[in-house]
């Protein structure tokens, strides 16, 4: 009898171990699913560049409305407007926005370095005055909208367009470039898929867990259809993106020039003050001109 009643305390407290076990998991699923967001988006405005921008001549934003909400980004003309110019479509980093970078790199004298092109950067849904909700699907379908837009504009080179991504943007990048025809692509502190910045940050996210995952940014499948030569950037003191995520990437496409991995202690956001990054985009854009 006794062994009996043991037995019966034993199931209940497996029973009790088991919920309380289910119950745990469910709430650290619903947060990691509710936190995702905040952890890979940082959207943000910047009200000063922007009315900078508006009082530059060489600049021009641009609304378009993609599915009833607003999609905005801003050009840099480096050459007259009513001539057909080639084009970069830059996707900026999780930190930036269009008026923001583009205010940056017009005061910093990076557009120089674009020489020929005309630059074109778009703010990711909730990035400055863009709508939508952030997500891996808005901002695959913003940067597709906005390279249908930019080929029917009439003073665009459509046979040469080129892609630059940088940090998150590199995904956005890659998606791009893999379902439309461009010109170029470069990649600065990109990464393979997101799940390697998954469990570079916390490193649990194998087997089963990968489920909890929300966001791919799968680089790796995208860059099988590929065919353009493709330019890698990174920094072995990069810490927010390991170099090894971008080398893995830069070996993956099919036609690749070496990759650049800078070593003079470049962090994640110091890759614009670098010589070697700006006349690598120089050199590659001129060779495509």
């Amino acid at each position: 009898m006794a062994n009996n009643t043991n037995i019966s305390a034993l199931k209940i407290i497996c029973k009790t171990l088991i919920f309380v076990f289910v119950v745990i998991l469910f709430i650290v699923c619903f947060i990691l699913s509710i936190s995702q967001k905040y952890i890979f988006f940082h959207p943000r405005n910047d009200l000063s560049s922007y009315e900078q921008l508006h009082k530059i001549s060489d600049f021009e934003e641009v609304n378009i409305i993609s599915d009833g909400k607003n999609l905005n980004w801003w050009i840099y003309y480096n050459n007259p407007r009513w001539e057909k110019s080639p084009l970069v479509i830059y996707f900026g980093g999780n930190a930036q926005n269009s008026s923001n970078t583009m205010a940056y790199y017009f005061d910093s004298w990076i557009f120089d370095y674009f020489e020929w092109y005309n630059v074109l950067m778009v703010d990711y849904p909730e990035y400055g005055y863009s709508e939508w909700d952030i997500g891996e699907k808005a901002m695959f379908k913003a940067a597709n909208d906005i390279y249908n837009r930019a080929i029917n504009q009439p003073d665009i080179d459509t046979k040469n367009i080129v892609i630059i991504g940088y940090s998150i943007g590199t995904g956005v990048a890659t998606y791009c470039a893999s379902i439309n025809k461009v010109n170029g692509l470069i990649l600065i502190a990109p990464y393979d898929q997101a799940l390697s910045l998954y469990n570079n940050a916390i490193n649990i996210f194998h087997g089963p867990l990968k489920l909890l995952t929300k966001y791919k940014f799968d680089s790796l499948s995208y860059s099988n259809n590929i065919d353009i030569e493709v330019q890698v950037i990174t920094s072995y003191d990069d810490e927010v993106i390991n170099y090894k995520f971008s080398q893995n990437l830069s070996d993956n496409f099919k036609n690749h020039r070496d990759i650049i991995i800078l070593d003079n202690n470049v962090k994640h956001s110091n890759y614009f003050s670098q010589s070697t990054v700006l006349n690598t985009i120089k050199d590659y854009l001129s060779e495509r001109l």
